[in-house]
């Protein structure tokens, strides 16, 4: 069974670390014959949730008109969702983040995902600074009801294509190529 993937990137650096550990599961997902939409939140214009609540009278609809309309389409559609981010200081990007709570229009209007994926980078070499991130992806998954497909974490990479020749890229490919 193939499915069709989100996979979101949180990092306002194109073409970094990020971007190339999503571009390894990436081709791993298309190798084997999945369908992937690519959305790079971090350099997307997203507004924060206001909590003004529009969601909840009209339909899972949002009152704000911004970047994350293309988004919600692909939520619609993807059961498989894959947040992949750079950590900064102990937390996904704040682009990430952002992306996350606007799902709260979920409620008026469900989304398709049932399961996901959580990729991480970062500069700092201890593999813990990437904990605080972990929790709160393995929170929201509990609270919404996702299966938890893999978590990989990738420390000591910072400037640009540091990630490059990382076996971590392997592993993401793997991911990819056996999400079936």
């Amino acid at each position: 069974m193939s499915h069709k993937v989100l996979v979101v990137t949180g990092s306002p650096r194109a073409n970094g670390n990020t971007d190339m550990l999503a571009d390894a599961f990436i081709r791993g997902a298309e190798a084997a014959g999945n369908q992937v939409f690519r959305f790079d939140a971090g350099r997307a214009q997203i507004k924060g949730c206001q909590d003004c609540k529009f969601c909840i009278g009209n339909n899972g609809k949002c009152n704000q008109n911004d970047d994350m309309q293309q988004a919600y389409e692909y939520l619609h559609e993807c059961d498989v969702l894959v947040l992949a981010t750079p950590i900064y200081f102990f937390c996904m990007s704040a682009q990430i983040k952002a992306f996350i709570d606007r799902m709260y229009c979920d409620i008026g209007k469900p989304f398709a995902v049932k399961s996901s994926i959580l990729l991480t980078v970062q500069e700092d070499e201890n593999p813990i600074v990437a904990d605080n991130a972990v929790n709160t992806y393995r929170s929201i998954i509990n609270y919404v009801g996702w299966e938890n497909l893999g978590i990989i974490s990738v420390p000591s990479v910072h400037a640009i294509g540091a990630i490059a020749g990382n076996p971590k890229l392997v592993e993401a490919y793997k991911l990819g190529i056996n999400l079936t």
